[in-house]
């Protein structure tokens, strides 16, 4: 399931595809974008985007070396979601906290202080909490980048991929409280991310 170092074409290739990667990349990620409320959303990551994300990163970095190569692969294989060989998984998303005005961005990110203790998935009336990198956030403000990840015991992720059973998204914090269904495009991406590749 994770990405390979003979999955990642050599710069100057890559360049070249560029254009037509940067689509895919771009069709990739709009099946899995979530808005929760007015200033969350959720990229969920998966195989494509952990591979976009190693090989802009070499072109802009002008990494080329095999063993740097393999440290990029490794610190962006850990955002893929994973099945667990009892049935659970989870599942694993880039958060964004988004305010288009900067002043209301700095207010913002001292008002949800907190947040990892108020995001929630839950599928079928199982609700699990958000995990989220403890470096992200502090007592005063937090990132308006992070890094979460939603377990789901084998119930719920067989469950997720029965749309007639309720997939959601829930935030409890009282300073942006929503929720948001999963709908059928995002479910059937998010299954079939955790099918071994």
């Amino acid at each position: 399931m994770t990405v390979r170092a003979d999955q990642i074409l050599p710069i100057a290739e890559f360049t070249k595809q560029r254009p037509q990667l940067e689509r895919e990349a771009i069709g990739n990620a709009t099946l899995r974008r979530v808005r929760l409320g007015g200033h969350l959303t959720f990229l969920f990551e998966n195989h494509g985007s952990v591979a976009w994300q190693v090989q802009e990163m070499c072109r802009v970095e002008g990494i080329t070396a095999a063993s740097a190569v393999q440290h990029e692969l490794d610190t962006y294989n850990a955002l893929l979601p994973t099945q667990g060989e009892d049935g659970s998984a989870e599942l694993s998303a880039t958060l964004l906290v988004e305010y288009t005005d900067e002043a209301e961005r700095a207010v913002a990110l001292r008002a949800l202080v907190g947040l990892h203790e108020h995001l929630y998935i839950e599928v079928a009336g199982e609700r699990s909490a958000a995990r989220f990198d403890d470096e992200q956030f502090n007592a005063e403000r937090i990132s308006s980048v992070q890094f979460v990840r939603f377990p789901l015991s084998a119930a719920a992720a067989t469950a997720l991929g029965e749309l007639a059973k309720p997939a959601r998204l829930l935030c409890t914090h009282p300073a942006h409280p929503a929720e948001v269904p999963l709908g059928p495009v995002v479910r059937g991406a998010l299954v079939g991310d955790l099918q071994p590749r």
